[in-house]
C-alpha cells in the first residue's frame, strides 16, 4: 500500500486542487480529490485480473463544476432534499438555499461538495478530509466539525468513515455521491448491471421527488431488488414513481438487525466483466439513483457520459427525515458525535 499526492488543477479563484491516489494490491487504486472529499476514480479487476476505472470522474477540478459538480463528492451539510428549503429544530424555523426549485438539494447552493477540504494521510492506506462548516452555513445551525477518513485495503475494500461534532442542536445528512460502471466508467449504459438490494420497503416520493411519510412494501412493484434484479429491466416501466423521478431515484429502507451495525445494504454485479460491489453501511436508508439526468457529460478520459451510463447508491438518513418525524431523525445535538461508516466491497465472480 501506498499514497501519492498529485496536482490535480486550480479552482476558478487560483485555488490548487490535489489527487491523492492509494495504491493496492496487484494495481488497484481509490484515486481521491481535496475537492469536496471526492472520489475520482476507483481501479479495481475483472474476474481475469484485467484493471478497469469503475468511478465516474472528471480530468479537472473546473469540469467537475461544469458538468458533474456532485460526482463522488461528500454532500452536506444535509445530502438528498429537504423540502421547501427549511425546517423546524427547537421551535425555531430555519430556512435554506433553495437550489433544487423550492426545494433544498444535498446542502444547498454552496455545500461540502464544492469546498476545498483540508487534508491529512494518516498512513499508507488512509486519508482523513476535515472541514469546518460555521454557524449559519447554507442556513444550518451550530458550527460543525467534519472528517470523513477514507481506506482502501489490500483486499479492494473502500471503508469511507464520518464523523462530526456540533456546538449547537442542528441536521446532518452525509453521504458519497459516486457514479459508478463496474464494466468501467466510460463503458456506456449500466442497465445490464444487476442488483440485490437488502430491503422490503421503499419511500415513494412526490412530483418533486420528496419523500412524503409513506413507507410502502417493495414486493410485486417495480422497486422490489429482493431478488437479484437487472437495473435496466423495469426502469422505463409505465409507473407513476418512476414517471415522476425519470427513472430510479428513491430512497429504500434497509433491513437492519439493530441500529448503526454495518451490514450489507446491496449488492451490484457486472455480468461480462464479473465485478460485483457490496455496499455495506451503518445508514438507515440507501439512495438508487439511475443516472436519468445525465446528458453528454464531459468525463476523464475524453470520455461523454450519457443517460443512464453511471448510477449511484448514496448512503443516508431518508429524504426529507427532518419534516417526516417517524423516519430516522437527522437531528444532531450539541456535543453529541455523529459517526457513519459505509464500504464499497469489490470482488468478482467465479
Amino acid at each position: 500500500m501506498a499514497i501519492e499526492k498529485t496536482v490535480y488543477g486550480p479552482l476558478p479563484d487560483g485555488r490548487q486542487v490535489h489527487l491523492y491516489t492509494i495504491s493496492g494490491a496487484g494495481g488497484a487504486a481509490v484515486m481521491l480529490s481535496d475537492f469536496g472529499a471526492r472520489v475520482n476514480g476507483i481501479l479495481v479487476p475483472d474476474k481475469a485480473g484485467a484493471l478497469a476505472d469503475v468511478a465516474l470522474g472528471f480530468a479537472s477540478p473546473g469540469d467537475n463544476l461544469a458538468g458533474g459538480r456532485y460526482f463522488g463528492a461528500v454532500c452536506g451539510r444535509y445530502a438528498n432534499r429537504i423540502r421547501n428549503a427549511e425546517f423546524v429544530l427547537n421551535g425555531k424555523t430555519y430556512k435554506l438555499a433553495a437550489n433544487d426549485d423550492k426545494n433544498s438539494l444535498h446542502g444547498g447552493a454552496e455545500g461540502y461538495d464544492v469546498r476545498l477540504w483540508n487534508t491529512k494521510v494518516l498512513d499508507d492506506s488512509s486519508i482523513e478530509f476535515s472541514l469546518h462548516s460555521p454557524d449559519g452555513d447554507e442556513g444550518y445551525p451550530g458550527n460543525l466539525m467534519v472528517r470523513v477518513v477514507y481506506t482502501f485495503t489490500a483486499d479492494n475494500v473502500l471503508r469511507i468513515a464520518y464523523h462530526a461534532v456540533c456546538d449547537a442542536d442542528t441536521i446532518i445528512n452525509l453521504t458519497n455521491h459516486a457514479y459508478f460502471n463496474l464494466a468501467g466508467h466510460a463503458a456506456g449504459p449500466v442497465a445490464a448491471h444487476i442488483l440485490e438490494i437488502e430491503a422490503d420497503y421503499y419511500t415513494p416520493v412526490n412530483d418533486a421527488i420528496l419523500p412524503m411519510g409513506a413507507v410502502t412494501p417493495v414486493a410485486g412493484t417495480v422497486f422490489d431488488f429482493t431478488n437479484p434484479t437487472t437495473l435496466g429491466l423495469r426502469a422505463d416501466a409505465d409507473d407513476p414513481q418512476l414517471k415522476a423521478a425519470g427513472g430510479y431515484d428513491h430512497n429504500f429502507v434497509l433491513k437492519k438487525t439493530g441500529r448503526g451495525l454495518l451490514e450489507k445494504a446491496v449488492t451490484a454485479t457486472e455480468p461480462v466483466s464479473g465485478r460485483v460491489m457490496e455496499v455495506w453501511t451503518t445508514k438507515p436508508g440507501v439512495q438508487l439513483y439511475g443516472g436519468n439526468f445525465m446528458n453528454g457529460i464531459p468525463g476523464k478520459e475524453g470520455a461523454v457520459y450519457g443517460r443512464r451510463e453511471g448510477f449511484c447508491l448514496e448512503t443516508q438518513y431518508f429524504p426529507n427525515a427532518v419534516e417526516v418525524t417517524h423516519f430516522p431523525s437527522p437531528v444532531l445535538r450539541a456535543g453529541e458525535i455523529y459517526s457513519h461508516t459505509t464500504e464499497y466491497r469489490f470482488t468478482t465472480t467465479a
